[in-house]
């Protein structure tokens, strides 16, 4: 199982288990070199506990917005996504993970999700207007889900075909 997690975001598609350890990093990780320094259990490690950590921002981030501190549930929503976002750093690398970000198919949709977190952050801390806040949220989580969708094969193109026959 743990295999197959490694081929899906490992650099080698050929690699076996046994080749996981804190071995110095070649010329094409270099630019890698704390996330390949780390062995793959640690890296799977790392993603586990960015994933936890962002549910706990994201399910504190809730409780906030029922108690109206907007500020407080901007930044926990906010640094959810981000932690997110770093915890698939830890599976692929940094370089490797803004690469795919930014590939063709996906680029809109990465520059919607990084910008609606920005903007989210900027409505609730700089500018203090829980609407405008609440608007950026419901954005980082539609972009989140967009680019989180450009993933799986073919998904855009269904959604957005069905979205046709269903406003049209």
């Amino acid at each position: 199982m743990l295999q197959r997690v490694y081929r899906l975001f490992g650099d080698d598609e050929n690699a076996d288990m046994s080749n996981l350890s804190n071995s110095p990093p070649t010329d094409e990780t270099s630019e890698n070199h704390f996330v390949s320094s780390l062995s793959w259990d640690l890296r799977l490690q790392c993603f586990l506990g960015c994933l936890c950590l962002s549910i706990i921002c994201s399910l504190a981030g809730s409780a906030l917005l029922f108690t109206w501190k907007i500020t407080g549930f901007t930044v926990m929503i906010s640094l959810g996504s981000i932690l997110s976002l770093v915890g698939t750093c830890f599976l692929m690398g940094p370089l490797r993970q803004l690469q795919k970000m930014f590939e063709r198919g996906r680029f809109l949709a990465s520059l919607m999700y990084l910008l609606s977190i920005v903007l989210t952050l900027l409505a609730g801390l700089v500018l203090s207007n829980p609407p405008l806040a609440l608007v950026f949220v419901i954005g980082q989580y539609i972009s989140m889900a967009w680019y989180s969708i450009t993933y799986i094969p073919f998904a855009r193109e269904a959604i957005l075909s069905l979205c046709c026959k269903c406003f049209s």
